[in-house]
């Protein structure tokens, strides 16, 4: 049976699949010395599942980069092959054309062994940094006895790539001209099926919310595991893509003026030095545990400010039992945003995707700091956990367990982002009363159902009170967190969990400025009645301030490496947040600044009352001092992701 299907397959189907058995033989014999030249002293004490995770990661990233260059000869031999062989040298320009750039690729691999020895990373475009000065580097790489050693593994894998597709080639070309003619069904069925195969290998996966990407190869908390799996023609020919016009990273030359007047600004007293850790002594010592929802495009416009619509009773309801933050801002527009600095506690760096870029090393945010404090750390979402790598960033950042979209009925999911609020909320009870051990918990929380696509479950006791879908989703969101405060104020671990709700980001609704601010104006709600008195706090504040927020609660002594404070405690006289191509920061006296990059343009406003007028002439004096500090915030954290996270720096 198998070989009547075998047989209809075309035959320069079946040779470019033995091309691709070949392609990850090899691959995995480079991976396997990239493994022993490179390995950590540490990797003895990863366990042999995350080791060969890593290496079953690798075959994506293989097959991907395999079917970027497999279109090509895909294209002509099926062009060939439909037109019954007539054009027998297109079969031969496909093949040698493909031979070249697959010796690119391993030659690539090949390289990237030395080159990950001496920089800790995958080859990426700053490898072509020598091309200025290519005698002095050509003479240091042959003066070098381990380059040539290099080299030599490279001819050795190029012949017998060369030798071996040789062969299949020829075996190829008998079948084309004594096999009988395929029909022409088949041929169609086979290109569709084979071309769908190419395509998805290519994207690297079958989801509709994240194609492959970095971040898929962390299968472990140990950075080189999380190295192995990844091909180095990835990093390469995507650097040498990625952002082509963007400037690289300088360090200014005023960094240390930066870094000093950052650490003012976060209170540190001691001598510079050219960071901002602060040890902060406490001796409460309070083992609270702590549930964060962060709650998908909740402005505070939805809840009545900026003339905005009051469409969340329950809110309202849960901030008159908790303190509320009511000059709180995100630090981007988008929900990566949000995650990463709710939970690292840095600022986003304007349109950065933070959580597949900044994966170098963690941050010692809110799941290391607890995580060393002895708590056990869970992060949830209700879709596909490679969206934005969140499963990946939060693993590297010390959070134990994942749960996601596989975790629940599927038949429950109302969209592409999986499962609605309310069966999201059933499932942290689930999982938090099912626990087998008495230690203090982190759950942090990514709720979806506020975002389109718009639908509101059905069969539920919600009724909305609006014909606006949007609006409808925020009532359902929001009933949803009312719902689940009235079932969590049941369980027996409630009294001793601190609740915080808070939005990834706003939403711009009808407001007024080029840079809204219901935008990144969201609420921060602390509840925890039997220590935290209900209160308004309306010094501003920002999501980087959550992870200090959480260590302040719990009182513990430890050293402080975020961009945030205590805020039940400290007050900013500012904060900065971005949205893509802007940058703005509101003080404590309700003045507005920001300006737009693309246009250059700069913004003063007083934003309590949506005041229109732009008072940067007018006011030149504070625009240029907000415009400086900020910039000098800004440019602090955005030193200190490239120096220790970013993985393309």
């Amino acid at each position: 049976m198998l070989n009547r299907v075998v047989q209809k397959i075309p035959s320069y189907i079946q040779f470019l699949f033995k091309l691709y058995a070949l392609n990850l033989g090899l691959f995995f014999f480079i991976r396997l010395f990239f493994y022993f030249v490179n390995k950590a002293s540490d990797v003895g004490n990863v366990v042999f599942f995350e080791k060969l995770m890593a290496f079953r990661m690798g075959l994506e990233f293989d097959t991907a980069v395999f079917c970027w260059i497999a279109f090509l000869p895909v294209l002509i031999f099926s062009i060939s092959h439909f037109f019954k062989h007539k054009f027998k040298k297109l079969y031969a320009f496909g093949f040698y054309s493909f031979l070249v750039l697959e010796l690119i690729y391993f030659f690539v691999c090949i390289a990237n062994i030395p080159y990950f020895a001496q920089f800790g990373t995958h080859l990426n475009k700053n490898a072509l940094l020598w091309n200025e000065d290519p005698d002095f580097i050509v003479g240091m790489i042959f003066g070098n006895f381990s380059y040539w050693g290099y080299l030599l593994l490279y001819v050795f894998i190029a012949f017998v790539f060369v030798k071996v597709a040789q062969r299949f080639y020829k075996t190829f070309k008998f079948q084309i001209q004594h096999n009988k003619k395929t029909k022409l069904v088949h041929s169609l069925i086979s290109f569709i099926v084979f071309a769908g195969l190419v395509t998805i290998g290519a994207r690297g996966r079958t989801s509709d919310r994240s194609g492959l990407h970095e971040g898929l190869s962390i299968v472990s908390q140990n950075g080189f595991i999380n190295q192995v799996a990844i091909n180095p023609n990835f990093t390469f020919w995507k650097t040498l893509v990625y952002n082509e016009d963007k400037k690289p990273y300088e360090i200014p030359k005023s960094i240390n003026e930066q870094l000093a007047f950052t650490r003012n600004y976060l209170g540190i007293k001691t001598a510079f030095a050219p960071n901002i850790d602060r040890i902060i002594k406490d001796t409460l010592h309070k083992k609270y545990s702590f549930v964060i929802v962060v709650m998908e495009s909740m402005s505070v416009f939805k809840m009545g400010y900026y003339n905005g619509k009051k469409l969340t009773p329950h809110l309202d309801k849960l901030i008159k039992e908790s303190v509320f933050f009511d000059n709180f801002f995100s630090s981007g527009i988008h929900t990566f945003n949000g995650l990463f600095s709710t939970t690292t506690g840095f600022p986003g760096i304007l349109s950065e995707k933070s959580m597949k870029s900044y994966v170098k090393n963690p941050f010692n945010g809110v799941g290391p700091l607890l995580s060393a404090q002895g708590y056990e750390t869970y992060f949830y979402t209700t879709h596909d956990p490679h969206f934005d790598n969140m499963e990946g960033f939060f693993k590297i950042n010390k959070f134990q367990h994942f749960i996601s979209q596989y975790d629940f009925d599927f038949s429950q999911a109302e969209s592409s982002l999986g499962v609605p609020d309310h069966v999201l909320f059933d499932k942290l009870i689930e999982v938090t009363n099912s626990r087998k051990n008495d230690d203090p918990f982190l759950a942090v929380m990514m709720t979806a159902s506020d975002h389109g696509p718009w639908k509101v479950p059905e069969n539920i006791p919600f009724k909305p009170t609006t014909d606006n879908e949007q609006d409808r989703c925020t009532q359902y969101a929001d009933w949803s967190i009312g719902r689940f405060m009235s079932h969590v104020k049941k369980m027996p671990w409630y009294n001793n969990t601190v609740f915080m709700f808070l939005g990834d980001h706003g939403l711009s609704l009808g407001h007024t400025y080029e840079m809204p601010l219901a935008y990144n104006h969201v609420p921060f709600v602390i509840h925890h009645p039997n220590s935290l008195k209900a209160d308004t706090i309306s010094s501003p504040a920002y999501q980087p301030d959550v992870p200090a927020t959480v260590m302040g609660i719990i009182g513990a002594t430890y050293t402080n490496s975020t961009f945030g404070i205590n805020i039940l405690k400290e007050k900013h006289p500012f904060v900065v947040f971005s949205a893509d191509d802007k940058i703005g920061c509101v003080d404590n006296n309700g003045f507005y600044y920001y300006k737009t990059l693309a246009n250059d343009q700069r913004y003063l406003r007083k934003y309590k009352n949506l005041d229109p007028v732009n008072y940067v002439e007018q006011l030149r004096s504070k625009s240029d001092s907000m415009e400086k500090e900020m910039m000098m915030i800004y440019e602090s954290a955005n030193y200190f992701i490239r120096k220790d996270h970013f993985l393309y720096e």
